[in-house]
């Protein structure tokens, strides 16, 4: 990556600026220690080139920025692409960490958390050590640490890795990640495509781009690296084609005679399944309920098979899966009841997790849902008509408002549910609507809580709960 200085007007390469002696690189200059290299980048709210003369303040004693910029008393380096320089630069400052282990990268707009943790399970199962790091935690030596963000910033993502001594890395990649190049500093041993469907249309324009940017993962693989695709969706289908026509090694599991591995059969009362492995048929169970989940399950297993373990020991794994936070975690009473917990906030998601609630076979199916302020609001309305085909009883309520006014969104929630009828109750505070269902149900009925998942409330409500999960226990305890 080539860098222009500002005073000489000479061309130098990034490679070579990070053999400078640098103690450290940041891209918030509240951050900076003497010998850091600061990084300018102009985000959605904030300017970082704003900042410049408060990092040399604070001791930094290079800088690298976007725009055009003379007055420096510091080296002053010109890229077109803060963001790419950042990634690159992370990587050569903590020694291009991911070169060690093997790395998988998981994209795609549903069941990246599913799948890797999946994908961790059957490898430590094995005896083979794996790094995680995604939407729930990242799990780093076996040690736990809080996720902020399913893909973190190229300085936390490449500290991450070095600190690792697993010999896998399995990560989620995100569109936001891909799209603002936190992950252009590494290559990957294996990317994988699940599906893709409406989400973010708030960041990018329309899902044709929310594909390309998606599809840049495989632009990233290792030069011997393999792209495992899910062709179950449409626009796996078209990603195939892609990665064909331009020469990735591809491997691909569907319900087609012309996948890799293909779905034949599928006993949903059992989840229990016969699938083609090339040219062996094999007897396969999923670990969880729903054809979503066999669809994680098979890209979980198509790792697994790539890394060359025995489908006998996968299909033994898949048994002692213990399940994912937040991800159609279902509690069941005696008394009360049952519940399932699911961070799905997609049409697509809802689809999958109403349709697997439903063939639990309750007297009446709860759902209790609500928006994400400030994000994608046209797929609101397919969210909600989503509800209404499987829901005997809809409760709209809160999710996170991110500074959307709540007036705004109480009046979207009212307009939206004029045309569901009775069966639908607006109920704000996420306690109450949540206790609501709790009080109004019977035993053979089931609630589905979703869009939450294990995430933490961000607003007060009426009880003393932190999230969807603490709810449930707060009502179970309140009526012993």
């Amino acid at each position: 990556m080539q860098l222009e200085e500002s005073l000489s007007k000479k061309l130098i390469s990034l490679e070579k600026l990070m053999e400078d002696e640098f103690s450290g690189i940041q891209f918030d200059s509240r951050e900076i220690k003497p010998g850091n290299l600061f990084i300018a980048i102009e985000g959605t709210s904030i300017d970082g080139h704003k900042f410049i003369f408060q990092a040399i303040e604070q001791g930094a004693s290079a800088i690298i920025g976007e725009k055009e910029l003379t007055d420096l008393n510091i080296p002053y380096y010109r890229t077109t692409n803060s963001r790419l320089a950042l990634a690159k630069a992370a990587s050569s400052f903590y020694k291009h960490p991911w070169k060690r282990p093997i790395m998988i990268g998981i994209t795609g707009t549903n069941g990246k958390t599913t799948t890797s943790y999946l994908i961790r399970h059957i490898l430590e199962k094995q005896g083979i050590s794996c790094s995680l790091i995604g939407t729930v935690k990242h799990i780093i030596n076996d040690r736990e640490f809080i996720s902020n963000q399913t893909t973190p910033d190229p300085l936390l993502l490449q500290q991450l890795i070095m600190e690792s001594n697993d010999e896998v890395i399995v990560m989620e990649v995100s569109s936001h990640g891909l799209h603002q190049e936190r992950v252009s500093g590494i290559q990957f041993d294996i990317g994988m495509f699940t599906n893709l469907s409406q989400d973010h249309l708030d960041y990018h324009p329309d899902i044709e781009t929310y594909f390309d940017v998606k599809s840049k993962l495989f632009t990233l693989l290792k030069p011997r690296g393999e792209a495992i695709i899910g062709t179950y969706s449409r626009w796996g289908e078209v990603l195939k084609h892609k990665l064909q026509q331009s020469g990735y090694s591809l491997f691909t599991f569907g319900h087609k005679e012309n996948d890799d591995l293909e779905l034949i059969e599928w006993n949903q009362a059992e989840d229990h399944c016969l699938i083609r492995d090339r040219r062996e048929k094999v007897d396969f169970s999923s670990p969880m309920p729903g054809l979503h989940n066999v669809w994680n399950a098979l890209g979980a297993y198509s790792v697994g098979r790539r890394l060359h373990i025995n489908y006998k020991d996968i299909n033994k794994a898949m048994l002692t899966f213990p399940g994912v936070p937040g991800r159609f975690e279902t509690y069941k009473f005696d008394q009360s009841p049952n519940v399932v917990v699911d961070y799905a906030h997609t049409p697509d998601g809802l689809d999958y997790c109403l349709k697997t609630a439903k063939q639990q076979h309750p007297s009446r199916l709860f759902h209790i849902f609500g928006f994400r302020g400030n994000r994608d609001r046209t797929k609101r309305e397919a969210m909600l008509s989503v509800s209404s085909k499987y829901s005997d009883f809809i409760i709209l309520t809160m999710d996170d408002l991110n500074n959307e006014p709540y007036e705004e969104m109480i009046k979207e929630m009212k307009m939206l549910a004029s045309r569901i009828g009775d069966r639908l109750k607006i109920i704000p505070d996420r306690t109450l609507a949540i206790e609501y269902a709790w009080r109004n149900a019977r035993n053979n009925d089931l609630l589905l809580i979703t869009g939450k998942g294990p995430e933490e409330y961000k607003h007060e409500f009426t009880y003393p709960c932190k999230s969807d999960k603490d709810t449930i226990n707060y009502l179970l305890h309140s009526t012993e």
